[in-house]
Parts: structure tokens; C-alpha cells; sequence
């Protein structure tokens, strides 16, 4: 399976958990998923948060059902070309139908597409 960059960590998609390995107030990426019985994680859905990753997530937890995420702290730049990446390499199984979209303001594109 492709690299999402984001280290070999995955975690449970629970609050406490969140709660415990996610710094607040910081930036960052996340993708949420699910495990195949050999433990592999297999990334369905892909985002970010340009100021608090981790509240992000907390807001999703009871309105997701995910079992896994995995997560990296990044500024916004290096978050949305990450986001970006992701979408363009998983983009078939992913829930996620739409191109990231840039912060507004910003003047980023994509670097794979130039959306």
C-alpha cells in the first residue's frame, strides 16, 4: 500500500485517545479508517485543520464511525500539500468525492494538479 506520511502510529478513534496523543492548537492532518485482520490500516476518509488538528477530530468522534486514525502536525502549507497527496493517491477508496480545497486567501494550489 502507498505511504500517507505519516509514520507507522495508529490509533484508536475514541476522544481519551485523541485527547492524550494529539497536541492542542496545532495545525495538521488526519485520516480516518479501519484495519484489515492482518492489522494493515486502510485510510477512507482524509483531512485537515489549518489551526487545531485535534479538535477537529474531537468534533467528529459519535459522528463518524471510524475505528482508526492516524494523524501528523504541520503547518498549513505543508497540511494542505499533504491533504492534497493523500486525495490524489487514495483518492478511489476514499469518501471523500472532492479536491481539498486551499485555505481562502492563501493562493495555494495543488502541486499534482494545480487545483
Amino acid at each position: 500500500m502507498p505511504d500517507l506520511h505519516m509514520g507507522e502510529a495508529v490509533y484508536r478513534f475514541q476522544a481519551e485517545v485523541i485527547s492524550r496523543v494529539i497536541p492542542a492548537g496545532q495545525p495538521g492532518n488526519y485520516v480516518l479508517g479501519e484495519r484489515n485482520e492482518s492489522g494493515e490500516f486502510f485510510p477512507k476518509l482524509i483531512g485537515r485543520s489549518d489551526t487545531d488538528v485535534r479538535s477537529e477530530l474531537l468534533n467528529k468522534v459519535g459522528a463518524l464511525q471510524y475505528a482508526f486514525f492516524k494523524f501528523s502536525n504541520s503547518g498549513p502549507r505543508n497540511a494542505y500539500d499533504l491533504e492534497c497527496a493523500q486525495y490524489h493517491t487514495f483518492g478511489r477508496q476514499l469518501e471523500n468525492k472532492a479536491h481539498p480545497v486551499a485555505t481562502p486567501g492563501s493562493g495555494n494550489t495543488c502541486f499534482l494538479c494545480g487545483l
